[in-house]
């Protein structure tokens, strides 16, 4: 990795007003166009989001922050990714933008040139594609050694076979991206929903969300429907998705913590608010410090991506990031329920729609045990030492 040029203090200033600009932005736009109770309508749907809404986020440069001009982006970094992410995640919009507009595109946007790449990278950016990454075997791996498909030349073409689980959006893809295993090493196969040979099922999610679980059998594919790109490249993509996924959950863990505080003071027992009993007090101040903990290491890790650090590190701050907040917003969960008491988990009552949202997210892309264990692997020396 070559040295890059340290900014100097106008042009951190400049980027620090551009954030905070497009922060009020996400804001204005989420409470206006995404009120909860569209997040409610859309449970359960088919597809899963609404696709003139991903085209209007799309429209706003959302779709394409990450992408060079190029492809119809912005060629933004990821405190912008972050800011974006974090107003639409705190509104619950089920747009999934962490896994095209982060993970695909992060994933494509490495592969070779190709037409086929250029044409999907374009989509994506003007919102009229959603590729859906299908990385992960059907034991869930977090490793990229045993791709779930491999691929064969027959003729001018491939035929591939395998599966696939734990594919986002589990509805609503336009086409998905399957990693296979090639006599030439890996690559990503372009493929329609529907094509022949290829099997999909949803598994529901908590929040009414799903994923897909993809089986090929005998798939055939055109020369062109191959992409191909090292697996480190693909690696680098993932940790980007991890990184954004934990700030999903860190917008989830601060609207939780919020609502719990209005509930804390204004819930009248015995004459008093129950937020000021010293015993609820205390688990408040739980709540805070595991938000502020997460906050602290998912900025690290967004700054470290937008410092592009080497391989090692990076991963390392992923895994971290997930772990952390992962395990931060089920605990978070857990104690807006107890605080709430019962009204906490029926359905009418907004904090249910959060609880579940994490429910859902928190496992994706690896849960925080599998992270600790990763990172572990990562670090054992360091690891070691703080026991």
């Amino acid at each position: 990795m070559t040295d890059k040029p340290t900014p100097d203090a106008a042009a951190l200033a400049e980027r620090d007003d551009q954030v905070r600009l497009l922060r009020d932005s996400v804001i204005a736009f989420a409470a206006g166009r995404l009120p909860l109770m569209r997040a409610r309508k859309l449970r359960k749907a088919q597809p899963e989001f609404d696709p003139a809404m991903f085209a209007e986020l799309a429209g706003q440069g959302w779709a394409g922050l990450l992408l060079p001009e190029e492809f119809g982006g912005f060629g933004l970094g990821f405190a912008e990714a972050r800011v974006v992410i974090e107003g639409l995640s705190a509104q619950l919009a089920p747009e999934p933008l962490v896994p095209v507009a982060v993970l695909a595109a992060g994933a494509l946007r490495r592969c070779a040139k190709s037409a086929r790449r250029d044409e999907l990278l374009g989509a994506l950016a003007e919102g009229t594609s959603v590729p859906a990454v299908a990385w992960q075997n059907v034991a869930g791996s977090l490793e990229l050694e045993q791709p779930p498909f491999t691929a064969v030349r027959a003729g001018e073409g491939w035929t591939l076979e395998g599966e696939a689980r734990f594919v986002r959006p589990g509805s609503g893809a336009t086409v998905y991206l399957l990693l296979a295993s090639t006599p030439e090493g890996v690559a990503l196969f372009a493929v329609e929903p529907g094509s022949s040979g290829l099997e999909m099922k949803t598994e529901a999610q908590a929040d009414g969300t799903s994923l897909a679980r993809l089986r090929a059998t005998q798939l055939r594919v055109s020369a062109a429907a191959a992409l191909t790109l090292k697996r480190e490249d693909l690696a680098a993509a993932l940790d980007e998705a991890l990184v954004m996924n934990a700030v999903e959950l860190l917008a989830l863990i601060v609207r939780m913590r919020a609502m719990t505080l209005d509930y804390l003071k204004t819930r009248m027992q015995f004459g008093k608010a129950i937020g000021s009993f010293q015993s609820l007090q205390h688990r408040s101040a739980d709540m805070l410090i595991q938000e502020e903990l997460t906050r602290a290491v998912v900025g690290q890790a967004v700054a470290a991506l937008d410092d592009d650090v080497p391989q090692h590190t990076r991963t390392s701050m992923a895994s971290r990031a997930k772990a952390r907040a992962g395990e931060a917003a089920m605990s978070t969960a857990r104690e807006a329920i107890q605080l709430h008491g019962g009204i906490a988990v029926t359905d009418e009552y907004d904090l249910s729609l959060y609880v579940n949202r994490v429910l859902s997210l928190a496992p994706w892309l690896g849960n925080a045990q599998a992270h600790r264990r990763r990172y572990v692997r990562l670090n054992p020396p360091v690891a070691a030492s703080e026991g």
